[in-house]
């Protein structure tokens, strides 16, 4: 596959070093001046690659091998019991092989269906919320297998756990995003009250074979959130594009989360922050399994470029927006069961294949 030739590095240890490790520990107990140390620190990091590793992030080590076991547990599932879960409006469910395009990606044409199946889940609501009666767009009920079933009780609670935790995490870092970007330390907290826009979605990539034209994993593309959180094992398979345009798969450092920036950071900083272009390609030989959390503000927020990024010399890129908006432009880019790309017959049928 001509584009992922590019992923042999000729320096690893020089692109790995590309990529910091922060420590959020400091920050994350409340020790005097580790805000504004660990903000310098995030500024460099997203000012020149968009992605860094987190460091006592406070996630327990217990709690994310459980998510991968509750992972593991939905993807055994026969097909028949995971289509009956299909993804719906909300992008909430289970997605099957063969039903998404990176359609909005700008950093590469995708032309043919991506290579993983995943299941999405958010706020595990009730069939009361006032946002579920209303029938509000991305307010939605989570999606589950029956109860009934050997194991189910045990994953819904395991991944309702790691949500919750990654969203805590999540929400304790936008201070740090914040005076990394010049503005007060609690600017962002309005923004992600009231249950925030956060998604898991749990990643099961097949074995494939590189030699097929354009076939990945996850296309080359830039993520759509605030931020993105990802858990991995062992098996290779990511890649991320330095800014000189070389590619390069970061390892794994054990006790870390590799997080990165989505569009609606690029789109607040006025591009001051990068929104990096990565992908997936399994050639592994064997399952690859990884875990992506994506934070968003609320649905209802409104984006607007930060005056603390914006001036004279440098106005506004882009005009004040409903994330709702953008978040729904993205779905409809991306997802066949938004837009008219496939039949779900269609799709159906090609996930059984």
């Amino acid at each position: 596959m001509d584009l992922f030739k590019e992923f042999a590095v000729k320096d690893y240890a020089a692109a790995a070093a590309q990529i910091p490790i922060i420590d959020f520990g400091p920050t994350f107990a409340g020790e005097p001046g580790a805000l504004s140390r660990t903000a310098a620190i995030v500024r460099d990091a997203c000012e020149r690659v968009g992605f860094f590793y987190a460091l006592n992030h406070g996630v327990p080590e217990d709690l994310i091998d459980r998510a991968f076991a509750a992972s593991r547990c939905f993807h055994a599932l026969p097909l028949e019991e995971k289509l009956k879960l299909r993804l719906n409006e909300n992008n909430i469910g289970y997605m099957p092989i063969n039903a998404s395009v990176q359609g909005a990606s700008t950093v590469h044409k995708a032309t043919r269906p991506n290579q993983n199946e995943s299941f999405f889940i958010s706020h595990d609501r009730g069939a009361d919320h006032p946002d579920v009666l209303a029938r509000k767009p991305l307010r939605g009920r989570n999606q589950w297998p029956p109860m009934a079933i050997d194991g189910m009780a045990a994953m819904r609670r395991d991944m309702m756990a790691y949500f919750d935790a990654l969203a805590a995490m999540c929400d304790r870092m936008l201070a740090v995003f914040a005076v990394s970007l010049d503005m007060p330390a609690d600017f962002f907290a309005p923004y992600f009250a009231n249950e925030a826009q956060g998604t898991v979605r749990f990643l099961h990539y097949p074995p494939q074979d590189a030699s097929e034209d354009n076939l990945f994993g996850q296309a080359p593309h830039t993520d759509n959130s605030f931020m993105t959180a990802l858990a991995r094992t062992e098996v290779p398979g990511l890649a991320v594009r330095l800014p000189a345009g070389e590619w390069f798969p970061p390892p794994v450092i054990p006790g870390t989360f590799l997080i990165n920036l989505g569009n609606q950071m690029r789109r607040w900083s006025n591009n001051r922050f990068l929104s990096t272009p990565h992908g997936v390609l399994n050639d592994s030989g064997t399952d690859r399994y990884s875990i992506a959390y994506f934070h968003g503000p609320n649905p209802d927020s409104v984006i607007e470029c930060l005056p603390s990024c914006v001036s004279a010399d440098n106005p506004a890129h882009y005009p004040p927006a409903v994330y709702r908006d953008l978040v729904l432009d993205f779905y409809r880019a991306n997802y066949f069961h938004q837009k008219g790309h496939a039949s779900e017959a269609a799709t159906v049928a090609a996930a059984r294949q």
